[in-house]
């Protein structure tokens, strides 16, 4: 690694490259037509979702209204869709023209990418289609779709560049032409392309609609008619809230999205900003404080392929005046940065995290990968909505930016200048918990015999219960203890030991519809073999009983570990964490209509044996706890994130579970002494201004509440710098050994590198 200069080295102008993984394909690429990976739940194809434990059925409507995001400057009561309004506004557009027709780099270089790509091209003359008949696994005339999604982006492109009108003309013969032949887009994967491509058919689709003096009404309402009628049943083929893990679901919302505000049609984006704040298993509640996503563990192109997806979408309702930016502390800013980080190759320690196709407790991923031309679009879109609109920094994304391509797509989105404004959608209904110290009721679910019993001592709960297990389908007996809650509720606890009276004895938490046996339930349980065991029957689940029911290694060699369930109206999401905050969601099921007001939240034990199971929890809160539990000294927070920042140290952490506050330590030697610098930090973030650029810096942090304080964070460090600046654009930065790569690495923060 050299040592940093005002000199970067020169910006790489080149090929946008294609995604692997994701949903395949070459979306946001100047190329088109190579083979596409195709993703598939973990050790199985993705079935069509199903009654977990029956047979597949068709999802019901929620029956709630998703919340009304209301945007800036609206008429209380009226709302008006802004075209275009898929992340580029008309005055984007207008500056973006400005400075391509004067010559301005990079953005002049970017065009020239757009330019250059075949699908740009006058002569372009598609592959075939239109055809009546799209599917994705199987694949049937998906490259000819492909290609001329993004011909019709590429081309409304260079109308609005050049104002030839034989551009439009030809863009617009496309889209039309696709929206009046084809009548199916099917198979088990085709969301993931809409969503990959979502940007190129209804973003080139925007720039005709509200650029092109050639475009008719009677145009609109074709376009219009075959997003909905064709296209967005593609893009959530399985039912309300059914959707993949990570990546895939959040392709998914992408597509719904930005469909929806072609469409004009308020309640579907509505649906889908609610669904992106809600849903744990793909939203952006599918991360945790420091930013991990759910797909981060899996590999860096699907990493980068969820982070992309709840980007493009945040910025397209950005344009629309609403701002989930700001969601969860900036959660996006930490995504952004977190994938920057470990790609730029600085030492990082993951902590165990996942999704519902799997939970993952190492990182084995592919770090320091280069692909979609390092992040560009991504990186680019956050570091827009956060530095400059926000005044925030994000210090490893504008490292990684000084040597990533500008490419024909990420150069309509790179600003050097947003005053433009939005606001956040009112607060979420996440349930709220408190302890709980009594106040339960029992039940002997099934055939569990003998009876059980719960007691409380101590701040743990013991409850002892017997039943033949209620890990499959055919198995529901139990003892169960709990409290009938009405609307949203949630139940956390840690289980403290499982007794072996079978290896597949397990205590946790479990959800019910009714205490008869069989009733729709879920459960979240930790057996005595060591195992997490994931159990959901009767409810709508993605995967059907892949998914519904799996056994789960976790990051204890004890039979202990923290386990969480959630209502949120008619969704039911399965957690477990290693520390009561880094919660991965790790099943998700819809309760079928008649969905009850009411339903049975508690904790489960079953022996699997003819004996009572007598095992321990602590830290049980459930909502509407009475909150008389003592207080316990919080545990250190389990991670912290120093950033090198310009005369400043963005920190963030992992929360501690029972925490009220928090302490920021900072030394300038490894190992301390350390000086407390900030205390009564109430959220998981802190960004030290009280640094000298040049100096490095170490920062623990402690957890505190009426209890007492925790030991310290792991330690990071970071040396703060002022931002570098590129001087040149174009051609090949390189060394005195004319080692290219070693040039790229000039500015990271990987001592490994030189």
């Amino acid at each position: 690694m050299f040592d940093k200069t005002l000199i970067a080295v020169a910006l790489l102008v080149l090929n946008s490259v294609a995604l692997p993984g994701c949903g395949g394909g070459n979306a946001g690429s100047a190329q088109t037509g190579g083979a596409a990976e195709t993703p598939v739940a973990t050790g199985d194809t993705p079935e069509v979702p199903a009654v977990a434990g029956g047979t597949p059925e068709t999802p019901a409507a929620t029956g709630g209204t998703p919340e009304i995001p209301a945007a800036p400057g609206d008429t209380p009561g009226v709302r008006v869709i802004k075209h275009p309004g898929v992340g580029v506004t008309l005055s984007d557009l207008a500056t973006l023209k400005a400075y391509v027709d004067q010559g301005k780099e990079p953005w002049k270089s970017g065009y020239n990418q757009l330019a250059g790509s075949p699908e740009s091209r006058l002569s372009y003359a598609g592959r075939g289609g239109p055809f009546a008949k799209v599917s994705r696994a199987p694949d049937e005339n998906l490259n000819a779709w492909r290609s001329d999604m993004v011909a019709i982006s590429n081309l409304s492109r260079m109308w609005y560049f050049t104002r030839n009108e034989q551009y439009a003309v030809n863009a617009s013969k496309l889209l039309l032409g696709w929206a009046t032949t084809q009548t199916e887009f099917s198979g088990r994967e085709s969301m993931l392309d809409l969503g990959d491509y979502a940007l190129q058919f209804v973003g080139g689709a925007e720039i005709l609609r509200a650029t092109w003096p050639g475009w008719k009404e009677d145009d609109t309402a074709t376009v219009k008619k075959y997003f909905k009628d064709v296209l967005m049943p593609a893009a959530n083929p399985y039912g309300e809230s059914q959707f993949g893990a990570a990546n895939k679901g959040a392709l998914a919302l992408t597509a719904l999205g930005l469909m929806a505000i072609y469409n004009d049609d308020i309640e579907t984006l509505d649906r889908v900003v609610y669904q992106t704040r809600t849903l744990a298993h793909i939203g952006l509640r599918n991360s945790n404080d420091i930013g991990m996503l759910g797909d981060y563990l899996r590999d860096q192109g699907h990493g980068y392929g969820q982070l992309k997806s709840l980007t493009m979408l945040a910025e397209a309702l950005w344009s629309q005046g609403i701002d989930i930016y700001s969601d969860f502390d900036n959660r996006l800013l930490a995504a952004g940065e977190y994938f920057a980080r470990v790609n730029e190759l600085v030492p990082t320690t993951a902590l165990p995290f996942g999704t519902t196709d799997r939970y993952y407790l190492t990182d084995v991923t592919n770090r320091g990968w280069d692909g979609a031309n390092g992040g560009s679009v991504a990186l680019t879109q956050i570091y827009g909505a956060y530095v400059l609109r926000k005044g925030l920094q994000a210090p490893f994304i504008a490292q990684r930016r000084l040597r990533m391509p500008v490419d024909g797509t990420s150069f309509m989105f790179l600003k050097d200048t947003d005053t433009s404004k939005a606001t956040p959608p009112p607060a979420l209904p996440i349930p709220s918990t408190a302890s709980i110290t009594s106040g339960f009721s029992s039940a002997d679910i099934g055939s569990a015999s003998p009876a059980g019993v719960a007691t409380y001592a101590n701040g743990k709960w013991t409850v002892q219960g017997a039943g033949n297990d209620i890990f499959r389908g055919t198995q529901d007996a139990s003892h169960f203890v709990y409290k009938a809650l009405t609307g949203n509720s949630a139940i956390v606890a840690k289980v403290d030991s499982v007794q072996n009276t079978s290896p597949a004895a397990v205590a946790g938490v479990m959800m019910r519809t009714s205490l008869e046996p069989y009733a729709p339930h879920a459960s979240m349980a930790i057996a005595s073999s060591g195992q997490a065991k994931q159990n959901m029957q009767g409810l709508a689940v993605y995967g059907g009983s892949n998914y519904a029911n799996k056994a789960m290694g976790i990051a204890s060699s004890t039979p202990s570990y923290w386990v969480k369930l959630e209502r949120i109206g008619n969704i039911i999401t399965g957690y477990v964490s290693p520390d009561g905050t880094n919660w991965a969601a790790t099943n998700v099921g819809r309760i079928v209509a008649p969905v009850p007001d009411t339903i049975y939240v508690g904790l489960v034990v079953s022996s699997v044996a003819s004996t009572l199971n007598s095992s321990t929890f602590s830290n049980v809160q459930i909502t509407g706890g009475d909150g008389g539990a003592l207080s316990v000294i919080p545990e250190a927070p389990a991670m912290l994130l120093a950033s090198p920042g310009d005369g400043a140290v963005p920190l963030r952490w992992q929360a501690s579970f029972g925490a009220t506050g928090y302490t920021v330590n900072r030394s300038e030697f490894s190992g301390g002494p350390y000086e407390t610098i900030a205390s009564g930090v109430t959220g998981s973030s802190y960004t030290d201004t009280s640094v000298t650029n040049g100096t490095t810096y170490y920062y623990t942090i402690t957890a505190t509440n009426s209890a007492g304080t925790s030991g310290s964070s792991p330690a990071d460090s970071a040396t703060p710098a002022r931002s570098v600046v590129n001087v040149t654009t174009g051609g090949t930065a390189n060394d005195s050994a004319s080692n290219s790569g070693n040039a790229e690495s000039a500015f990271d923060q990987n001592s490994a590198t030189q």
